[in-house]
């Protein structure tokens, strides 16, 4: 019954195309490349891509979104929305018990592409997963649902394309950032936010902003609980501009 009453809840949601702008994918990186193998290898239904963070899970899924979705697209990022922001952006407000309910049902009815971003777990996406359409999911851990197709996506392969994008994403970078990105990598391996605050002799709070900053532009990798390395190949990078 509940079921049922979530599903006549949906029905009642804005006009088709009425995505609010926060919960749109946003654009992928404007110089993504080298994921040739795992964009080819999305399909409709369940897909989940996995990896460390900073390795380009999420890139990866919006470039697939912009190249090969259909329809209206919803991404809702686990780590930052709680499914009942989501439903009332939508116009939709229930009961903490239905939430997960009313957001499979508007999922299904509105037929999006969805975009499950920084999932923990299986118990976290799995209530969420609507009963046909098209789920993109991202997670640092294997979630091995029985149903999605899982992708591990490592860090970017050693091609020619790989140093004229690392130096359009380093012009790109504010001061603070380029100047960390320069002297942490000659650290030779993991380090933390006191390290990098140490080296940069800044305060902790401006670098680990920074340093997430460069993890989510795909420039330097995180790694257990605030600890962070440098792929080599980004570090060789790295270490060249300080001669620069």
């Amino acid at each position: 019954m509940r079921e049922v009453l979530a599903a006549r809840a949906a029905g009642g949601i804005r006009g088709r195309g009425d995505v609010p702008p926060r919960f749109r994918p946003p654009l992928p990186p404007r110089h993504f490349v080298g994921r040739d193998t795992e964009l080819a290898r999305i399909r409709a239904g369940v897909t989940v891509l996995h990896g460390p963070g900073g390795v380009g899970k999420t890139a990866l899924a919006l470039e697939w979104l912009r190249e090969k979705g259909s329809g209206d697209q919803l991404c809702v990022d686990l780590a930052a929305h709680d499914l009942g922001r989501v439903l009332r952006a939508f116009g939709l407000r229930t009961e903490p018990e239905d939430e997960q309910a009313v957001f499979r049902a508007l999922v299904a009815r509105r037929q999006f592409t969805l975009l499950l971003d920084n999932a923990a777990s299986a118990e976290q996406v799995t209530p969420l997963l609507p009963a046909s359409g098209t789920v993109l999911v991202t997670s640092r851990s294997r979630l091995d649902l029985p149903q999605a197709r899982e992708i591990a996506v490592g860090p970017l392969p050693d091609d020619e394309r790989l140093g004229p994008l690392l130096d359009r994403s380093y012009v790109e970078l504010p001061e603070r950032q380029a100047r960390l990105y320069r002297l942490c990598a000659w650290e030779p391996d993991a380090f933390g936010v006191p390290v990098a605050a140490a080296i940069a002799g800044e305060p902790e709070c401006d670098v680990e902003d920074a340093l997430d900053d460069l993890v989510e532009k795909a420039l330097l990798t995180e790694v257990g609980d605030d600890a962070f390395r440098f792929h080599e190949l980004v570090r060789a990078h790295a270490r060249a501009k300080r001669y620069q």
